[in-house]
């Protein structure tokens, strides 16, 4: 039996703040115990990752307990020259990537997924009463409607801990549990964004959409036998912020076709072009897998992908022009080395961005690089409004912030006032898409006096939201409430209506100081 300490170097260069958990429970296969973080931070390379694993709570340190369940494979309508096929698994997943590794062990059980997770968590000192479902596996419109509901409801029965007799009732119950999920992300391809998915996703309680766009160049897009164009990138995003979802795109620079200038230039673009600007963004640089299409060009010399240096500067560049309202959850794909026979396995290349950065005197302006995280609530924390245009209507970005650390924001949507709305109960309203109090998760209706969480930040973003929507005209507002927080919004005087939480604004004017 292997010792933790060689285990952990063993997979040095793989372990990043995002997957650290992941790895854990794969050590803890071969060692027949959950190592604890006193035994793991000695023999970690990374500064960033030493602190964080002696201080704890690195899974939930933005305010919820996020984890991935993967579906099991069904067709993909895609036919993308990057995107590789393993034998019984989802399209562009392989088998050791720690989630995919985690969910083919339980058979791609939902149930068993989430309840190993959550144990899992608990195990090593997590709080896990605010839950982040993140639901991976491919296309999500191509997969049978009965399949997705019956996933769904497994996922809500084992976050709640007992088996509800429908799916209506699940979700009933998880609006008060002791365990609740405060947001459901679901992952698809553009051009299968319909008006009909949507309305589904709302039914499943989804609160956010990641979007595989990969390039902002229609030749790019071509090339790589993407399958739509940019036009439907914009259609989708406009139709998802209408709904009120967030929105997160995967953006791949070093693809066939492009530069690292025009990987920088695309950046730009999609987040300066109003059609688009993510909420989220996963930064996936192409890697060269055996099998793909893309690999084939690559033998032949059709394709020559960029060397570390070129890829690392494109990187620092997207990072150093993200805007205040869009978070980078990942740079690079938890991909083994095995498979990659070109571009980039590095899958520390967060921690090297931010050295460089750091020496230049640069910094990333991106949620992720500015949330509190352990920080000590701040009095002096001040409330700042970034407000911009995006088809279809405006966005408001609401944040408290001190210096150069966020506590908390708000995304509001104002839809123009010709809009065609989705649904009939956000005729007329402005839309809250997202609500967050940022810092070490706390417990349901608890407060240390210390930790940002439960200190009224949310309740202060959302009257000033309420002052905005009602000084521009909306007759009421509209929030795209995860079901485990329906009662949170409730207490705020709102009122379910379809699947969104609403108030009528008519003649109000919230006078709170804030």
């Amino acid at each position: 039996m292997m010792e933790i300490g060689k285990l952990v170097e063993r997979d040095n260069e793989k372990l990043t703040l995002e997957n650290i958990e992941d790895y854990r429970r794969i050590w803890s296969k071969e060692l027949h115990k959950m190592p604890k973080n006193s035994e793991i931070w000695p023999h970690l390379i990374d500064p960033e990752l030493i602190e964080a694993m002696k201080t704890r709570g690195v899974r939930t340190q933005s305010g919820v307990a996020p984890f991935a369940v993967m579906m099991r494979y069904f067709f993909c309508p895609g036919k993308c020259t990057y995107c590789p096929l393993e034998e019984g698994m989802p399209k562009s997943y392989l088998s050791d990537e720690p989630a995919a590794q985690r969910a083919k062990l339980l058979d791609f059980d939902p149930y068993k997924q989430v309840e190993g997770r959550i144990k899992q968590m608990v195990e090593t000192g997590h709080i896990t009463d605010k839950i982040d479902l993140i639901v991976i596996g491919g296309t999500f419109g191509s997969y049978p409607e009965k399949y997705k509901r019956e996933f769904f409801k497994s996922m809500f029965d084992a976050v709640n801990g007992i088996v509800s007799e429908t799916f209506e009732e699940a979700q009933k119950y998880n609006e008060t549990a002791e365990k609740r999920i405060v947001g459901i992300s679901i992952e698809t391809r553009p051009d299968w964004v319909t008006e009909k998915e949507i309305k589904l996703w709302r039914e499943l309680g989804v609160t956010k959409v990641q979007l595989g766009v990969q390039a902002f160049d229609e030749e790019i897009l071509k090339k790589i036998k993407r399958g739509h164009d940019l036009n439907k990138v914009a259609e989708a995003t406009r139709m998802c912020r209408n709904a009120g979802l967030k929105i997160c795109y995967h953006y791949m620079p070093n693809l066939p076709g492009t530069t690292p200038e025009k990987d920088i230039e695309m950046a730009k673009i999609m987040f300066t072009d109003p059609r688009f600007g993510p909420d989220y963004l996963k930064v996936y640089p192409a890697m060269t897998i055996k099998g793909t299409e893309m690999y084939e060009t690559w033998k032949r010399g059709e394709y020559v992908p960029y060397g570390e240096e070129k890829l690392i500067r494109v990187l620092k560049e997207i990072k150093a022009q993200t805007p205040v309202w869009c978070r980078i959850d990942r740079l690079i794909r938890d991909i083994s080395k095995k498979w990659v026979s070109a571009g980039t396995a590095r899958t520390n290349l967060r921690q090297v961005l931010q050295e460089e950065l750091k020496k230049e005197g640069k910094k990333c302006k991106c949620i992720r690089c500015r949330e509190v995280r352990n920080g000590i609530y701040d009095e002096k924390v001040k409330l700042l409004i970034n407000e911009r245009e995006s088809l279809g209507g405006k966005e408001l970005f609401l944040s408290y912030e001190n210096t150069d650390k966020l506590f908390a924001m708000l995304r509001l949507r104002l839809p123009d006032k010709e809009e065609k709305m989705l649904f009939e109960e956000l005729e007329g309203a402005a839309i809250v898409r997202e609500v967050h109090a940022y810092g070490q998760v706390a417990e349901l209706d608890t407060s240390d006096g210390i930790k940002t969480q439960h200190r009224g930040l949310g309740k202060r973003l959302m009257a000033k939201a309420e002052e905005i929507a009602c000084e521009r005209g909306y007759k009421k507002m509209a929030v795209i409430s995860a079901i485990g927080t329906r009662e949170y919004y409730r207490k705020l005087g709102y009122e379910l209506e379809g699947s969104y939480m609403v108030k009528e604004l008519s003649g109000f004017l919230n006078q709170a100081t804030l």
